[in-house]
């Protein structure tokens, strides 16, 4: 038997590399000088923020980046939202990581996170495989269908909120309450 060559055993895909999102500051004039409740943080460039903003009539949609608070601010409440696609799953793992190394801007409280559908079929092997290592790393993971009918509408409320955004809204209102009784 001969030996294998190293391009022979050489792995499938490049080392990954997880992707750190950016920290964006904001002050509280933006926000009339009341700090959000809620964040939607996308872990990368149409995650569907802006949608669930929309959706759940809760939060405001902080982009692609974390928000960084001024000294002095409340809490900022976090969900993270990514696709449900290798590279969504990736730049969330990338995210998260921030997290759990505490190079996320101080005050992140991160609820969870929302993975949104990209399509109608199940993900590919390699983003589940990644999304599964989520479960145990956030408080909450919710997975939100692929809703077709959103792509025909300038609104998404024109056709509603499926029953998975109605629970996510609903966890989040009872976290966010409780948290409010407890200061």
């Amino acid at each position: 038997m001969g030996r294998k060559s190293a391009q022979a055993i050489a792995p499938r895909s490049r080392p990954l590399v997880l992707p750190a999102l950016p920290i964006v500051p904001f002050s509280l004039q933006q926000f009339g000088y009341r700090w959000p409740p809620l964040w939607w943080v996308g872990c990368h460039g149409g995650a569907g923020t802006s949608t669930l903003v929309s959706l759940t009539e809760m939060g405001v949609d902080g982009g692609a980046g974390w928000p960084a608070a001024q000294a002095g601010n409340p809490v900022t409440n976090v969900v993270l939202v990514c696709r449900a696609t290798a590279s969504g799953a990736q730049a969330a793992n990338g995210a998260i990581d921030q997290v759990r190394r505490q190079v996320a801007p101080p005050g992140i409280n991160l609820l969870g996170i929302a993975v949104v559908a990209a399509s109608v079929r199940r993900p590919p092997r390699r983003a589940a495989d990644r999304l599964r290592l989520l479960d145990g790393w956030v408080p909450k993971v919710w997975r939100l269908p692929w809703v077709e009918e959103y792509l025909a509408v300038d609104d998404p409320r024109e056709i509603g909120a499926p029953p998975e955004v109605l629970r996510l809204a609903d966890d989040l209102s009872r976290a966010l309450m409780s948290k409010e009784r407890t200061r």
